[in-house]
């Protein structure tokens, strides 16, 4: 299955991505969970630990707020996953840096579109264009993990904010989240994913779950808690991080949200 979903995401990045990035084949093999590496010693341990499983996300309005990310240059094909954080101009959403900047040394990928949730090839609320995409200096110059965030500001459509059509989910830094819902859209299939499970500590700057099932695409999908029954919660996280998020569908990472993504979400909120 790795190999399928490493194929399929590496072919539609070289006809999108490299478009518009210029980028290597190799480079595009090492992107957001793109290769699925085997499970090394310590995958028994995972899998002991996974408290939950992956389903498919049903279709509720605050569902809406989560969606998949395009390239809309060559082959338009979903590969990563961001959603709609609260904002005052009401047009913010976050996803992984990675997904959005090819970190040190490069710059912005361009011709990028999001589609609240995206489901079974539809648009329910059409493709949003993205105005201006915001990562931290970290990211941009050294491809730090810690720094795997990004803000984009959003295109208004039809006259009306992002926000204004699907709401959004309040961002918290700070406290370690607890128990979490992660959303993604799994490269393979164009139906999101959720999985709820316990948030940890893996290292200072990074946070972990053990969900099964939550392979290439998923980078940017929001960590949730105190989620509400129709899908709504608090953004605590992005599928992103320590090895673009994991080199292993079972265990997904995050960046920790410290002071420096509330920077980034202040900085990011005031254009």
């Amino acid at each position: 299955m790795g190999a399928a979903v490493a194929t399929l995401l590496t072919a539609a990045l070289l006809s999108s991505a490299t478009t518009t990035t210029g980028l290597s084949a190799a480079h595009i093999a090492a992107l957001p969970r793109a290769v699925l590496i085997a499970p090394g010693p310590g995958a028994a341990q995972a899998a002991a630990a996974v408290d939950s499983f992956a389903h498919k996300l049903p279709a509720f309005p605050d569902t809406y707020r989560v969606g998949a990310l395009f390239a809309l240059t060559g082959q338009v094909h979903h590969s990563c996953t961001a959603s709609v954080v609260d904002s005052p101009h009401r047009n913010l959403v976050i996803t992984a840096a990675h997904c959005v900047h090819t970190g040190a040394g490069g710059g912005y990928r361009d011709g990028i579109g999001f589609a609240p949730g995206y489901r079974d090839g539809g648009y329910p609320v059409g493709m949003w264009q993205v105005r201006s995409a915001l990562v931290a200096p970290g990211w941009q110059e050294s491809s730090d993990p810690a720094a795997d965030v990004a803000f984009l500001v959003m295109e208004p459509r039809d006259g009306r904010n992002i926000e204004d059509v699907v709401g959004g989910n309040p961002l918290q830094t700070g406290p370690d989240p607890g128990r979490t819902r992660m959303v993604g859209y799994p490269d393979n299939t164009d139906e999101p994913i959720s999985c709820t499970g316990t948030a940890t500590r893996y290292s200072d700057t990074q946070l972990r779950i053990h969900c099964p099932g939550f392979t290439a695409g998923t980078s940017g999908g929001p960590w949730l808690a105190h989620t509400d029954p129709w899908g709504g919660g608090t953004v605590t996280g992005v599928i992103g991080g320590y090895q673009y998020g994991g080199n292993s569908p079972d265990i997904s990472y995050s960046s920790y949200f410290d002071d420096e993504v509330d920077a980034l979400y202040k900085q990011a909120a005031a254009k």
